[in-house]
């Protein structure tokens, strides 16, 4: 199985699947993961497979996806800021568990057919995200790598992601690994709107910029992106809650 780094490295926006389902054992993984998930979350996140039917769970766009997509997980929780970080965060989670267990994903906001799913959606609460997920096809097809490339093109680079009054080569190594890991993380329609700073020997997290609406959820996977990096440089640690809220480190420094 991949270490969490790895399947930060490993995983892209998975447009185009294969026409198989994902074995049972595997998705029981998936299924018991996002009821962890959910129990530490307090988040409504829901699992569905049509294997049984062998009908596709949702339909995607087909601009935008190739492939049936007989698995999808339903990204549900309050609609406030603080659930909406939530859900990028625990998202991620989710997102890079699914890599580690051999599949392909992509974070998907509305290029989906919404009247294609039924989910429970409690009172007070949306479905922020869906997930599609499965094995992606071996070779991916000419229009997948047509629109990853413009989705990507316009990717900032390292240096424009840090804030602080030292040079981008003179931050620990910890902090710099953490921001790489948020370049290789996904983002609502590529806003890329969330910046680290370092100041101090303290690391924040903040959104910079309109992310469309969906800025908290890039800053939850943000964080869960850079945790990931900064735990590979040996320093592992976790942010706290909220725009612009501190890296707690727990042990390595």
């Amino acid at each position: 199985m991949l270490s969490e780094w790895e399947a930060v490295r490993k995983r892209i926006s998975c447009r185009s699947f294969e026409e198989r389902f994902i074995e049972a054992e595997t998705l029981q993984k998936l299924k018991e993961y996002v009821e962890e998930l959910n129990a530490e979350s307090g988040l409504h996140f829901q699992l569905f497979s049509s294997a049984e039917t062998g009908k596709p769970a949702i339909k995607m766009n087909g601009a935008m996806f190739s492939g049936r997509v007989y698995t999808f997980a339903a990204l549900v929780g309050g609609k406030d800021p603080g659930s909406s970080e939530k859900v990028g965060y625990y998202g991620q989670r989710l997102v890079l568990y699914a890599t580690q267990l051999g599949l392909g994903t992509c974070w998907v906001a509305s290029t989906y057919d919404s009247k294609s799913i039924t989910v429970d959606v409690p009172s007070g609460e949306k479905i922020w995200d869906v997930v599609p997920i499965g094995y992606a096809t071996a070779k991916i097809p000419l229009k997948q790598k047509t629109i990853r490339a413009m989705i990507r093109r316009s990717d900032r680079s390292l240096t424009q992601f840090l804030e602080s009054d030292m040079g981008y080569k003179d931050v620990p190594e910890w902090v710099r690994k953490g921001i790489e890991a948020i370049l290789l993380g996904p983002s609502a329609v590529n806003q890329q709107c969330i910046n680290i700073g370092f100041k101090d020997g303290k690391v924040t997290a903040r959104i910079w910029k309109d992310g469309r609406g969906l800025q908290y959820n890039d800053l939850g996977i943000a964080k869960k992106q850079f945790e990931v990096g900064a735990a590979e440089a040996g320093v592992k640690g976790h942010f706290l809650p909220g725009d612009g809220a501190e890296f707690v480190v727990e042990q390595g420094v």
